[in-house]
């Protein structure tokens, strides 16, 4: 029996689920339902206006996944906000006002992002789904995200043979440094935002986009602006006239621009980026 999950303005479950945040859901050409997946949850989502349903799943994770799609947040008053004198910022937020950030896991969201460097989202959507169907644990008829400790039964050579390529050397070292301690949730939410750019930039492979997604996106520190090909695209020709803009110079646009907003501020950016092609 579907349940409401939401009901308000502001909040669109396929701009959400479809803005490169996650990699986990599948949607249902028919009738346009998504499904979900978080860790070893599960559920069947159905939008009809403002209206959000779990149409399948338990009753008892309605409070789970309105924390995991941000539903809580004034994002009304966020979008006005980020748009008041800025015309790019206004038609990026007009471009997809439903988009909300989601709280993910962590570990999850780590092996996430360290697949997507340099790869396209469906092919990353692929390889987060063989590493669940071989590590993670059976559901019903799905499977889980694997824990560490589920991971850490994979090799380099294992993992290659998925098809993780190169990052499968980084998958492994990021297992072991996550086994070994310290990336506790509550260890890590006691770390200023440089220390934990810094702490989750130990491992092999992760640089300062990857550690920002994480950030941004399991977090919740929303003054960080991961920057890629698509963000650098539309600040450049939005901001500097289509100018090369180093990494250094971005990051201090965005600050100065966006403040405590940045990290809402790059989602509406990136997925707007994107869809248009800027710069392509």
């Amino acid at each position: 029996m579907k349940q409401i999950l939401w009901s308000g303005a502001d909040f669109s479950l396929s701009q959400t689920l479809e803005s490169g945040q996650c990699f986990r859901f599948e949607k249902d050409a028919g009738t346009g339902a998504y499904t979900a997946f978080a860790g070893d949850r599960a559920g069947v989502f159905m939008q009809e206006g403002p209206d959000v349903f779990l149409c399948e799943g338990r009753p008892e994770d309605i409070p789970f996944w309105r924390q995991y799609f941000d539903l809580e947040r004034d994002y009304g008053t966020l979008k006005e906000r980020l748009a008041a004198g800025d015309a790019v910022m206004a038609e990026a937020v007009s471009f997809a006002p439903g988009i909300h950030l989601l709280r993910q896991e962590f570990f999850e969201t780590l092996i996430s992002f360290i697949l997507s460097q340099n790869n396209h989202i469906p092919r990353i959507r692929g390889l987060a789904a063989r590493l669940c169907a071989e590590y993670g644990k059976e559901m019903e008829g799905w499977s889980a995200f694997p824990t560490p400790e589920e991971l850490a039964r994979a090799d380099e050579a294992s993992l290659r043979r998925l098809g993780c390529g190169f990052r499968a050397v980084y998958l492994v070292d990021a297992v072991k440094k996550v086994c070994a301690g310290g990336y506790a949730a509550e260890e890590l939410e006691r770390l200023g935002t440089e220390e934990l750019r810094a702490r989750f930039m130990e491992i092999k492979g992760v640089g300062r986009k990857v550690a920002d997604c994480v950030m941004l996106f399991s977090l919740g520190r929303y003054e960080v602006f991961p920057a890629d090909v698509w963000i650098r695209r539309v600040m450049e020709a939005a901001y500097f006239g289509g100018e090369p803009l180093s990494l250094r110079a971005l990051q201090e646009t965005a600050a100065a621009r966006f403040g405590k907003d940045a990290g809402f501020a790059q989602q509406y950016l990136f997925h707007y980026g994107r869809m248009k092609k800027i710069g392509k």
